[in-house]
């Protein structure tokens, strides 16, 4: 399908470079950078050739009703990557792995020994490096294209809802393995 025709069926309004030309106007109003919050690792068309000037790209992923938008400054052309909802064939989620490291008495140790989740008592760490989890990878394979993303780890939650809300049902989730350094101290201690 043609890319204006899917700009149109999405309600993209305007020419190819508008979003980027509305967020540098924006810019220049707040003062500050659009902050891009994925980056497109890998491009590839139906041939399976591989777009260099795509790869390694920092973008936003838009979740809409009518499908997939893909929002970066790839080209000078073109600043949007539009996917329509029925040319999905799948969308595969990685979660990064979860990795656990707090110390005796912190707040978050003590959370986690009386019982509270991680995704709940993340949020009195000490230290960064308490609780982290790596980086979410996003695949998207299309029938013209396939496209992998990758994100802060932090945001496979917020992501997975947003996808699952607007009834996208071709989602396959994968999740690493947590690695919680606690355990293994008290092994080794014994």
């Amino acid at each position: 399908m043609n890319n204006s025709k899917l700009r149109l069926a999405m309600g993209v309004k305007g020419s190819t470079n508008s979003h980027a030309g509305e967020l540098n106007l924006l810019s220049k109003w707040t003062g500050k950078k659009s902050r891009y919050h994925y980056r497109l690792i890998d491009y590839k068309n139906k041939q399976h050739k591989t777009d260099v000037l795509l790869s390694q790209t920092k973008c936003n992923l838009e979740v809409l009703p009518q499908g997939l938008m893909v929002v970066g400054n790839f080209t000078e052309k073109d600043s949007i990557i539009p996917i329509l909802k029925n040319e999905i064939e799948s969308i595969t989620l990685i979660r990064g792995k979860e990795v656990i490291d707090t110390f005796y008495m912190s707040p978050m140790y003590i959370l986690s020994k009386l019982g509270i989740p991680n995704r709940i008592s993340r949020h009195l760490k000490v230290y960064p490096s308490e609780y982290k989890i790596t980086e979410t990878r996003v695949h998207i394979k299309c029938e013209d294209y396939e496209l992998r993303l990758i994100t802060d780890g932090n945001r496979f939650s917020k992501l997975h809802r947003s996808l699952k809300k607007l009834g996208y049902t071709n989602l396959k989730l994968l999740e690493r393995p947590k690695l919680n350094l606690l355990q293994y101290r008290r092994a080794l201690d014994l």
